[in-house]
């Protein structure tokens, strides 16, 4: 994974994934610095208004394939 800042295109590597508190924590080292990415369940209203768009395709071209498959 990469991160792109004002200081420039980091790579991100995952060292682990856990669960601390109601937290998913995902460990792991941006560029030379231990980092930690923290999410917690007030966090879903962000994560799905910001991946509307790849929802909403995938949920019409599965309606598509629904209508081709009873069509048939």
């Amino acid at each position: 994974m990469r991160v792109r800042s004002p200081i420039g295109d980091l790579p991100f590597t995952v060292t682990g994934v856990g669960r601390e508190g109601g937290e998913l924590v995902v460990h792991g080292e941006l560029g030379a610095w231990r980092s930690q990415v923290r999410m917690s369940a007030a966090d879903l209203p962000m994560l799905a208004r910001a991946m509307r768009g790849p929802l909403l395709v995938a949920g019409a071209a599965g309606v598509v394939v629904l209508v081709a498959r009873a069509i048939r």
